[in-house]
């Protein structure tokens, strides 16, 4: 999803100089940048967070819902960067994004979620500990584009070769606890 900020003569200027970043409904093109399968109406709840979110990034953040999964044993990267994907492929509400007024869901027909590997094995024990619990505090205090998306990160921290975390962060207004569940038993 793409925000068209236009600036003319007549756009107003912020304190710095530039553009003030005041956008309308028709400032939002939920079609500039991607493929979309179809638009629908969001639930009266999913309403109420967008709502909640414009309130600010500290409000927007309380709505951060974020796993971590311990893996032990060899992982394979690829199979479960293929894995993930697959659940963002079969699940339309991985794939949505807000429009600018909250009042519909944008659901793309195809998004590719980037996987970030941090790599941690260097460090002694202690360091990748706190290195791992700073990963996870940064992934959860990172707030979501509501607009942009995605609405869902991933990222693996590498601990050892037989040990890494699955750090997965979405919005609640695609994801709840429930929902987590459900990813995690797929």
């Amino acid at each position: 999803m793409n925000i068209r900020r236009h600036h003319s003569e007549d756009t107003p200027m912020n304190a710095t100089g530039s553009a003030a970043a005041t956008l309308s409904a028709v400032d939002y093109d939920p079609f500039a940048d991607t493929a979309l399968s179809r638009v629908v109406p969001s639930t009266e709840a999913q309403r109420e967070i967008w709502l909640a979110c414009q309130l600010g990034t500290e409000a927007s953040l309380a709505y951060n819902e974020s796993i971590s999964l311990r893996l032990r044993g060899p992982l394979d990267q690829t199979a479960l960067r293929s894995a993930l994907q697959a659940l963002v492929d079969r699940h339309d509400a991985l794939r949505a994004t807000l429009g600018a007024e909250g009042q519909d869901l944008y659901i793309a027909e195809a998004l590719e979620l980037h996987v970030p590997v941090h790599d941690l094995t260097a460090l002694n024990p202690e360091q990748r500990e706190a290195s791992l619990r700073q990963h996870i505090r940064a992934e959860v205090d990172t707030p979501f584009d509501l607009l942009r998306g995605p609405l869902l990160r991933a990222q693996i921290a590498l601990l050892a070769e037989d040990d890494a975390v699955l750090m997965i962060t979405a919005h609640h207004i695609v994801c709840d606890g429930w929902s987590f569940g459900v990813l995690v038993g797929e």
